[in-house]
Order: C-alpha cells, then structure tokens, then sequence
C-alpha cells in the first residue's frame, strides 16, 4: 500500500513539473511573439490572378459568308463531324463538317421552280412572236387598203366635187388607221417585252439561286485556311461547339474557330475592382503554368480595360488585363491556364512590419513604438502588402522595436 502511494506522489510531482514547463514555455513564445525589430532586407508584394494563355496573332475561321446569305434562309446548321479541339492542322486540312440536307431540299425546290420559270418564259416568247406577227399582218393589210384609197382618190379629179371630198376622207380615215395601228404594235411589243423580260429575269435570279446552293453545299465542309492549332468558338449559351450541336449561319458572328499562333503569346486574365488601381500598364509579371511545373516566363502588363464588366467567377466589377509574355516555350498550348503574379513592389533593401502591427484611425496608419515600459504610438507612410507584411515607406528606421497587435496588448 505504501508503495502504491509513492508511486502516485511521485507520479503527480512529474506531471506537475512537465506542466510548469509548458507554461513557462507558452509564456516565453508569447513574449516573444509581442514584438518585430524593423530591419532592412528584401521585399516583394505581387497580386495573383489566373488566367488563360493564347497567341498574340490568331487566323480567325468565320462562318462562310455563302452560308448566312439571307436568300437562302438558312438559319442554322447541325453540325456533322469536327477535328478534335486542341489539334494541329495543316491547310488545307478537315475542321468541321455541316449537315447539308436543308441546302439539298432548298436546291431541289429551287430548281421545279426554275422548270416551271423556263416553261413561262417559253411561253411568253411564243405568245410575244404569234401576238406581234398577227398585228404587223394587220397593218400590211392597212397599208394595201391605203393603196386602194390613194388610187381611188387620184381617180376621184374625174367625179363631182362631193365624191371627191369623200374620197379625200376616206384616204385620211386609212392613213390614220394606219398611224393607230403602229401606235398600237409599239405599246403591245412593250408590253409582252417587258413580259418576257420579267420572265427571264425570274429565270435568271432561280439560276443564280441554284448556283448559290451549290456553293453553299460546297461551303457546309470547312477546311483550315492556314497551319495552326484548332480552338473552336461558342455557341450563344457559353458551349464549345461539338458534334450533333447547332450552329448560326449568321456571318457577322463570332468565328467558328481560330488558330492561335503561339509564337507570340498573350495571357488574358482579371482583375478586381479593389486591386485595379494597385496595377499599371507595363508592370512585370511572372506567369507559371499548372500543366508546366517548374516553368517561369517574365511579360508585362499590356493593356488595362477602360471599364469594368460582370464576370460570372467572380462576385464584383473586373476589368480585363492583357499580359504578354517575353518569350514563348513548346509546351504553351492555347487556353491552357495560367497563374499571374504582378510584381507590385520589389526592393532589394526596405523597411517593412508585420500587416497586424499596423493600425488605421481615420484614414492614416500608425504603429505603437515599445520603449522600454512605455508604448508610443507613431504615425507611418505605408506602401504594398504582400500575405504577411506591408511596406513602410516613411515613420520608422532600422532597429525599431514595433508592438504586434497593440490594440488587443492594450486589452
């Protein structure tokens, strides 16, 4: 029983020593956690954004123009077959196959209309030949009858001065027939021209119908106009285009697909509203690769966009930055992602604190100074930030003992 006794103080005053120990060793990182000493050394805060690669120069693959010729009325087409996404073609090589059967069933109603077309025309024309020649036989027959009245009236010197004046009418009332007659065979070969005009002109727009759908059979197989990687488009909805989907003949639309060349690229990326103005034109960039581990390329800040758009990943006002790298590599493919990071600051040699040892009150930032007991509070002129520590331009030197977390110290 003794022993068992023994054991338990013996047992106790361990565990009561190891306890003391931790305490005292908490106590001590906590002491030691109150406090950063400024020093001098290197500093570098960047702003990360992803973003999505592509060549600075790409050959734009549009709907051909055949295809969303409004004569036609075809207003979109089911797509067949098409190269897979991401590969490389030569000219000349396969892209994308389109259903053809609205262009045949259009061709073949367009053609039993040209029959019916050829066949009024034909028509017209007989009709024009028989109408015209009855009514030129008409006034050969006018003019015989003339001849008669002409002999008539010279035969009429011989006869009493009333069958003269009735001669003399007479002859009048054949040579004005005559004239109506003319008058008449000029306004009814107007007519049945215009007639047969109006019939071949119809002819000729169901030829030239006729040829548009045979081009337009020819342009539902589109082929790559240059060498290149193939990035196809989107559908209105946000979809790549893919097999059995539907496409706009609409040629004035988005192209079908581009092919990037990714000698020169660009990476495409956003930035929010809140960092837009940390950023510039020309700032350097480090762009990485997730599918390209180990691979760094310097660029720069191309272009900022004027103006801020909704984006669907993100829930505020971005604004579009265009980075271009200085260099490509043959692993870059087009749309492959990228991790950006803008060098906001980066100096060999700068003063710079702990992000909580800083305080804001009204505007201006401050940090409390420990000097020996006492705590003074002094103003700072700060810069970037990066995860762990803001830059201090002005308000502090070297050696400087600064309190972390001074408002929860003086709680």
């Amino acid at each position: 029983m003794a022993i068992k006794r023994k054991y338990i103080i013996i047992t106790a005053v361990v565990l009561c020593i190891i306890a003391i120990a931790a305490f005292a060793g908490s106590f001590s990182t906590k002491k030691s956690e109150k406090f950063f000493v400024v020093e001098k050394g290197p500093f570098e805060a960047s702003l990360n954004c992803k973003g999505e690669i592509n060549g600075l120069v790409a050959t734009p693959i549009p709907m051909p123009k055949i295809l969303g010729d409004r004569e036609l009325r075809i207003w979109q087409l089911k797509i067949l077959d098409l190269t897979q996404d991401g590969k490389y073609v030569k000219k000349g090589d396969f892209i994308i196959q389109l259903d053809a059967s609205q262009i045949i069933s259009g061709m073949r109603e367009e053609r039993q209309k040209l029959e019916t077309e050829e066949a009024d025309l034909k028509n017209a024309k007989i009709d024009s030949t028989v109408r015209l020649t009855e009514l030129r036989e008409d006034i050969k027959n006018a003019k015989l009858d003339l001849e008669y009245n002409k002999i008539d009236l010279e035969q009429s010197v011989y006869e009493s001065a009333a069958y003269q004046r009735k001669a003399q009418m007479t002859y009048q009332k054949a040579e004005n027939l005559i004239a109506k007659k003319q008058r008449d065979y000029q306004l009814e070969q107007n007519k049945l021209k215009m007639r047969v005009g109006r019939s071949e002109e119809r002819v000729k727009r169901s030829k030239e119908k006729i040829d548009k759908f045979q081009q337009a059979m020819q342009a539902a197989r589109i082929t790559a106009p240059e060498d290149g990687i193939v990035i196809f488009g989107e559908s209105w909805d946000g979809t790549k285009y893919s097999k059995d989907g539907n496409i706009s003949t609409w040629s004035n639309g988005p192209p079908i697909a581009t092919l990037p060349d990714m000698s020169e690229v660009l990476s495409e990326t956003y930035v929010k509203e809140i960092d837009i103005s940390k950023i510039n034109v020309g700032d350097k960039v480090n762009v990485s690769f997730d599918a390209l581990e180990g691979v760094v390329i310097n660029g720069d800040i191309k272009s900022i966009a004027r103006v801020g758009e909704d984006h669907k990943d993100f829930d505020m006002k971005v604004f579009k930055v265009i980075i271009h790298l200085d260099e490509s590599n043959d692993g870059l493919k087009p749309a492959m992602s990228s991790n950006n990071d803008i060098i906001l600051a980066s100096e060999e040699q700068a003063l710079f604190v702990p992000i909580n040892a800083v305080v804001s009150e009204n505007g201006e930032d401050f940090v409390y100074l420990s000097n020996h007991s006492n705590k003074q509070k002094t103003p700072v002129t700060t810069g970037v930030e990066n995860e762990a520590f803001v830059l201090i331009k002005s308000g502090l030197q070297e050696g400087d003992k600064v309190i972390l977390n001074p408002l929860l110290e003086e709680n």
